[in-house]
């Protein structure tokens, strides 16, 4: 396992399930764009809810960035080809939705600093 910081787009709705134990967890994939413009295609699953409802929030190709544990998996596709991904547990996530926009007023930005005009 190692720490990642993961950027990318929601692919497909997050899945909201229940553990054995009664706690609630969600599984979604990741698809993270590398330099030569191919996608990676990671598996992510959570047990913090804070995280739980950011995804749920979110639709099919929403940008979000998660950070977490991953562990490489490989596998075989069907055209015998070895195939790559990453499975990601995610420990929090950041999204549009949590971005401020707004700047603030050029007198208080000046106040704080202790700037004068």
């Amino acid at each position: 396992m190692f720490d990642v910081l993961l950027s990318g787009r929601l692919r497909g709705a997050a899945q909201l399930r229940t553990a054995a134990n009664g706690s609630p967890f969600a599984t979604f994939r990741l698809a993270a764009a590398s330099k030569t413009g191919e996608s990676l295609l990671c598996s992510c699953v959570t047990f913090s809810q804070t995280v739980i409802d950011a995804v749920k929030a979110l639709g099919d190709g929403d940008s979000l960035a998660v950070s977490g544990e991953a562990a490489i998996s490989t596998w075989r596709g069907q055209d015998g080809s070895a195939r790559l991904g990453l499975d990601v547990t995610a420990f929090a996530v950041l999204t549009a939705y949590h971005v401020g926009r707004k700047r603030k007023p050029a007198a208080a930005t000046a106040e704080g600093t202790g700037a004068h005009a």
